[in-house]
């Protein structure tokens, strides 16, 4: 939101009981885990769809994937054909897995999912000790260019 500029909102959908149809256009943001993203998302924008049509709409996911073919696939399977092709923006801006949080049984999982990543970009494998993050400031940076011009502000 940040990245955005001070008239950017940050809006948790549980939390949230107005209408997108007060604001200028909405951002959706989400992790994605095992190719899907959260079923509170996914109701929130089929519920509210038709007016997410008529706005600006853009769509980042938290996830490990920084290919843009694997996120267009995420963005064409978790949200309506109509939405999907609706969506200025579509982007990965990274994600993280705080092993420090986690049981024994989900530090061992997300080890190895991290440990496949990393082998496949060419970078250290995590330690699943210490936190691993592929948050990446430059991707949030541009993504934020691209709404800002999709929803008609000053970069």
């Amino acid at each position: 939101a940040l990245a955005l500029g001070s008239e950017t909102e940050a809006i948790d959908v549980n939390d949230f009981f107005g209408s997108p149809a007060e604001y200028d256009g909405t951002i959706i943001g989400t992790p994605v885990y095992g190719g899907r993203i959260l079923k509170e998302i996914k109701a929130y924008c089929k519920e509210n769809m038709s007016i997410l049509l008529q706005k600006p709409f853009a769509v980042f996911f938290s996830c490990l994937s920084e290919r843009e073919t694997t996120v267009n696939e995420y963005l064409k399977q978790n949200f309506p054909p109509e939405l999907a092709e609706h969506a200025a923006a579509c982007e990965s801006l990274g994600g993280a897995f705080y092993f420090k949080k986690l049981n024994p049984l989900e530090r061992a999982v997300d080890k190895k999912v991290a440990s496949i990543y990393a082998k496949s970009s060419g970078i250290p494998a995590p330690d699943g000790k210490s936190d691993f993050s592929t948050i990446s400031y430059e991707r949030i940076n541009a993504f934020a260019q691209k709404i800002n011009g999709a929803f008609g502000k000053a970069s």
